[in-house]
């Protein structure tokens, strides 16, 4: 039986998201795939091996072809985090920070895999912010908003509380354009 690369990577990310770094195993993925142990091994040498992949996979899917139809930063910024807030809410937690919290510097791969993915995040934010705003209050408000979704996240996760995320999203967007506003209003 021939598994593609992708399916195991995604199953991967489905079982890291639900069990954590510690929870999942190899035995896990290989049974989930419908792979032999051996013949996983053969293309991921351990667990570790697979967290870059699954960050990466994420992270192609959140920002791979995404792009605002108008070309304005405001529509680009709405959808990329409403594209992460539906994501995080129809899934219950982050695989991301997940992963963050069963890495550490015995697993330095998988440790500066989710770095690098939180890092992204905040880089991609910011370049569209700061299409509209000094570079600086772009990085601010790409952390700010990064922390009110992955915040809003635990609980959809504990209480089921949907509206949590939604006051995120709009507590964002609200941050950001009044960042822009203040920037374009002349000084006195």
């Amino acid at each position: 039986m021939k598994v593609m690369r992708e399916t195991i990577v995604s199953t991967a990310r489905e079982l890291f998201r639900s069990r954590g770094y510690a929870g999942a195993s190899m035995n896990d993925l290989a049974d989930a795939v419908g792979l032999k142990k051996s013949s996983l091994y053969v293309r991921f040498p351990n667990k570790e091996a697979l967290v870059p992949a699954v960050l990466d996979l994420t992270l192609q899917e959140t920002f791979g072809q995404r792009v605002s139809a108008s070309g304005q930063w405001d529509d680009e910024f709405v959808e990329v985090i409403e594209f992460i807030a539906t994501t995080l809410t129809d899934r219950g937690r982050c695989v991301g920070l997940h992963l963050a919290y069963g890495t550490s510097d015995e697993t330095p791969i998988a440790k500066h895999a989710v770095r690098a993915f939180f890092q992204a995040h905040r880089d991609h934010l910011s370049s569209i912010l700061s299409r509209a705003m000094p570079v600086d209050v772009a990085r601010d408000i790409a952390t700010d908003t990064l922390a009110r979704l992955e915040g809003a996240t635990a609980f959809v996760a504990i209480f089921g509380e949907k509206d949590a995320m939604k006051r995120a999203v709009r507590l964002s967007i609200e941050e950001a354009k009044n960042a822009a506003a203040a920037k374009s209003m002349p000084s006195r």
